[in-house]
């Protein structure tokens, strides 16, 4: 086995060389807590992912390097001239000290080339001194193929512009340009995938940060017309106890909502976004029990799109911060593909204000509350317009990850404990057969026995977490 070491000096030279290092990982797809045992061609020691995919991508490795096992502890990999779909995947290291990085297929492959033209005035994102295929490697990346769609090539200065449009979106491609400097890149329309999930079983997930679970029903209230009716056709629990164990803090308590798991599990004991998940995100889950199944996230909290996300989502897309609407758009499109996503995830920031008053009475607390529910409304409109959705069977869950009092949250106050809990799978359709009805709330209901259970429940799914369903809930026949 040969070693290389990444002396301090070589990496500054190495960075000099923005087309050889900058975005090699974005031609790679990653399995956290998981390794290809016994198949290494190449160790390099002193060595960040980024550098190893290089690495693997440098003209001397790649005719054969096509994944890399990266070792946390000891910042060092392993490249590899198999995949995963090779010889299978190893996840049940002591520590969980690796991550598997899979080669993904030529990133031009999915993209149509139209020579000459361009989309002007879309541009949200530039990159410089690329290629086309670094820029559809970008454009696939994690952090934006939730809304990437196309991109411009600048030729003469090799630079691209990342757009959320494609041309049929704009009117079409203007293709006279003076000189001919930019090729269009486009993807394809999605259909997505047939969901695989007996029953034609989805979940659409609703975060809402900071939403206490008393506000919504109390005298005074905000009354928000859309979760109230959904709170009314399914089940709901206005006291799901977070915290405990862990801080009331966002980074604990949608780790928790995600895994089944208090932070003495799941790892996550802040907001600190550095700190990865040790358990199975629910969404994972859900792909490990069916693979063909597709999951998207859509958030504007860092977190919740890099640390907190699934690490085989299929889309996760970053909105601009607080910028509900943005994030609305995206789940509404990913409801309009023929196939829409077996399990989606979405993230409304607007509610956690950090200013007076994390109180149901508040008047700023409840327009924010109404400003949200009228964006779930959009959402819960686009779903029920779904030409099949009679045929579909789509459980709309709905938690927070903790209360709040005063302006703030992080302590063990029975207001900051206070989160929610709604799950609903007859929107749309009052004939229907309830997941489960009424109010829950008599029964001691904690944030690990939230989302997580509820979901792999409905989706006929093994629970291998510490939380349990409510026992009135059971997967329709």
């Amino acid at each position: 086995m040969k070693t290389i070491c990444f002396t301090a000096g070589i990496v500054l030279l190495a960075l000099t060389s923005p087309a050889a290092w900058a975005g090699s990982l974005d031609f790679f797809s990653r399995t956290a807590n998981a390794a290809i045992s016994g198949y290494n061609n190449e160790h390099l020691t002193v060595a960040t992912p980024e550098q190893c995919a290089s690495a693997c991508m440098a003209d001397a490795r790649s005719g054969w390097c096509v994944s890399f096992d990266y070792d946390r502890n000891n910042n060092a990999c392993d490249l590899s001239d198999k995949r995963a779909s090779d010889v299978g995947l190893k996840n049940n290291y002591s520590g969980n000290p690796y991550d598997h990085y899979n080669l993904r297929p030529d990133p031009l492959s999915g993209f149509q080339h139209v020579a000459n033209a361009a989309i002007p005035g879309w541009n949200d994102e530039s990159l410089t001194s690329v290629t086309p295929a670094q820029c559809a490697a970008a454009c696939g990346s994690d952090e934006r193929k939730g809304w990437c769609r196309s991109f411009d090539y600048y030729k003469l200065s090799s630079k691209c512009d990342l757009s959320g449009k494609r041309a049929s979106d704009v009117g079409g491609l203007k293709t006279d340009y003076p000189g001919n400097p930019y090729d269009h890149y486009t993807l394809p329309v999605v259909a997505g995938t047939p969901n695989p999930i007996p029953g034609n079983r989805h979940v659409l997930f609703i975060g809402i940060d900071g939403l206490r679970g008393d506000a919504l029903r109390c005298d005074g209230c905000a009354k928000p017309p859309t979760l109230m009716e959904l709170m009314d056709e399914g089940a709901f629990h206005t006291n799901v106890l977070a915290g405990g164990s862990q801080s009331t803090f966002s980074g604990p308590g949608w780790a928790s909502a995600f895994t089944g798991f208090w932070a003495n599990r799941h790892g996550v004991t802040s907001n600190d976004a550095n700190l990865p998940l040790l358990e199975t995100h629910v969404f994972d889950l859900i792909k490990l029990s069916y693979p063909g199944a597709t999951t998207a996230v859509v958030g504007d909290w860092y977190n919740i799109t890099h640390n907190l996300a699934p690490a085989t989502a299929d889309a996760v897309l970053a909105n601009g911060p607080k910028y509900s609407q943005q994030a609305t758009d995206q789940v509404k499109a990913w409801l309009s593909w023929t196939h829409a996503p077996t399990a989606i995830f979405y993230y409304l920031h607007n509610v956690d204000i950090h200013v007076c008053c994390y109180d149901p009475l508040s008047a700023t607390y409840q327009r924010k509350i109404l400003d949200e529910d009228a964006q779930i409304r959009q959402v819960l409109d686009a779903l029920a317009a779904r030409p099949n959705y009679l045929q579909e069977n789509w459980l709309i869950v709905v938690a927070s990850d903790h209360g709040g009092t005063a302006s703030g949250h992080g302590g063990q106050s029975a207001a900051e404990r206070d989160s929610l809990l709604i799950l609903d799978n007859r929107y749309g359709k009052p004939n229907g057969t309830a997941y489960c009805r009424g109010d829950l709330s008599a029964a001691t209901l904690t944030q690990i026995d939230g989302a997580t259970p509820h979901i792999l429940d409905f989706l006929g799914i093994p629970n291998p977490s510490e939380g349990r369903k409510h026992p009135f809930c059971g997967a329709p026949g």
